[in-house]
């Protein structure tokens, strides 16, 4: 990797773990409190009479018994699933940028400036679709093994497949959210986590800021299962960002979601068929590149190795990355066995 790792105390390490860690947090709960913000506004601007009738029969009901306001209450939990259909791509992307300032208390300006801008190495077109056969790759091994522990989820009364389909489906459904998942999304996640968050760790060594920036990538997910996903694909897009610039691995997002969102739009038995083969030549280039450049990755991974041998435990014994890894692994099996 092109930054070459300094010493750094041990205290100043916690601190920059917690800092990482608390924004992102408050990222997330961020964009939360936004989306609920919106969906209520939604709900009064999309549904006046609904709203009106709700209150009215709220204030009925403290003359009478709970059992007629039902109806209300039914209708408002119709409005609100349509509401969530709608704006739920706005309701993100207003999130991402009111949630945005919270990394300026780590990087300052150089969340705009240096950590957007900075190139580190020359890139080869060549190299780039390396990187996108890589996610494809991934792409294909977690379709594998989605097929592998699907009936496993079945036995249980859950599905593996609806949990993931879920978001990701209702999103598409609208102009905002299409925005959202393939131009918009890729660029704030990109900012933050290959920006703002791989930037602070990268003092430690390349391979711990990868590593680090890709975990909480991939728990910010918060679906068991799609963390995952996104904690392999993280390590690509950390790596292309590292060694080369911010752009690629904005570039390879995009292309990632893209092709997702081109899935539902365009199924058919002809596009899914060749795609899916596209999937398994990936995944057996995948293969086959790592094991014919193992030396090279070796080599890469002495390179980025962090400057202190106990870097990684000293950052995941932080209370506050247990927490969040904790919290978020909680918060994606209470979803998958709803």
């Amino acid at each position: 990797m092109p930054y070459i790792p300094v010493y750094v105390d041990p205290k100043q390490l916690r601190r920059d773990v917690r800092g990482v860690v608390l924004c992102v947090v408050a990222f997330i709960l961020t964009m939360s409190v936004v989306s609920v913000i919106v969906f209520i506004a939604a709900v009064f601007i999309e549904y006046p009479e609904l709203v009106n009738d709700l209150i009215n029969e709220a204030v009925r009901s403290t003359s009478s018994t709970i059992d007629q306001t039902l109806p209300g209450y039914e209708r408002l939990e119709n409005a609100v699933l349509t509401v969530q259909e709608k704006y739920t791509g706005l309701a993100s992307i207003l999130g991402m940028v009111c949630g945005l300032p919270w990394f300026f208390t780590i990087r300052g300006k150089k969340l705009l400036t240096k950590d957007i801008t900075r190139v580190n190495s020359r890139v080869r077109p060549g190299t780039i679709a390396l990187m996108l056969v890589f996610i494809l790759g991934v792409q294909c091994f977690m379709t594998l093994l989605q097929l592998g522990l699907e009936p496993l989820f079945n036995q249980s009364g859950n599905s593996l497949t609806d949990a993931l389909e879920e978001g990701t489906v209702g999103l598409a459904t609208s102009f905002w959210g299409v925005v959202y998942i393939v131009i918009l999304g890729p660029i704030f996640e990109e900012l933050v986590f290959r920006g703002a968050v791989m930037r602070k760790l990268e003092r430690y060594g390349a391979n711990f800021a990868i590593v680090v920036s890709a975990l909480l990538f991939g728990l910010y997910h918060i679906i068991l299962f799609q963390a995952l996903f996104a904690f392999l694909i993280g390590l690509v897009l950390a790596y292309t960002a590292g060694r080369f610039s911010l752009k690629w691995s904005i570039l390879l997002h995009m292309i990632n979601n893209g092709l997702a969102v081109l899935t539902m739009f365009l199924g058919s038995e002809v596009f899914d068929m060749a795609l899916n083969i596209c999937y398994v030549l990936a995944l057996a280039a995948t293969v086959l590149v790592l094991f014919l450049g193992r030396r090279y990755l070796f080599a890469q991974k002495v390179a980025g190795a962090p400057s202190q041998r106990n870097v990684f435990a000293r950052a995941f014994g932080s209370p506050w990355l247990i927490l969040y890894i904790g919290l978020c692994l909680l918060g994606g099996a209470s979803i998958v066995m709803a």
